[in-house]
């Protein structure tokens, strides 16, 4: 499967084990490219089928898959 850009919301109660949580998240199979420590905030890519996984995390809130984005109107 191909590799799928996430960001994923730990809840705020797990701040303080932000660092465990990104650890987990390496350990399911994600390239974490950034940390936003602050705002509880890790995004980076996994395979489409460790999804389910990452949502499992014990203090992740939600996961959310990148979405392409397109422009209105036609192209010139």
């Amino acid at each position: 499967m191909a590799q799928i850009l996430v960001s994923i919301l730990v809840d705020e109660t797990f701040l303080p084990r932000f660092a465990e949580i990104v650890a987990s998240c390496k350990a399911a199979g994600m390239v974490v490219q950034r940390e936003m420590t602050t705002v509880g905030v890790i995004s980076g890519t996994i395979d489409g089928a460790g999804i389910p996984v990452l949502s499992r995390i014990k203090g992740v809130r939600h996961v959310e898959q990148s979405r392409d984005v397109g422009c209105l109107g036609k192209p010139q």
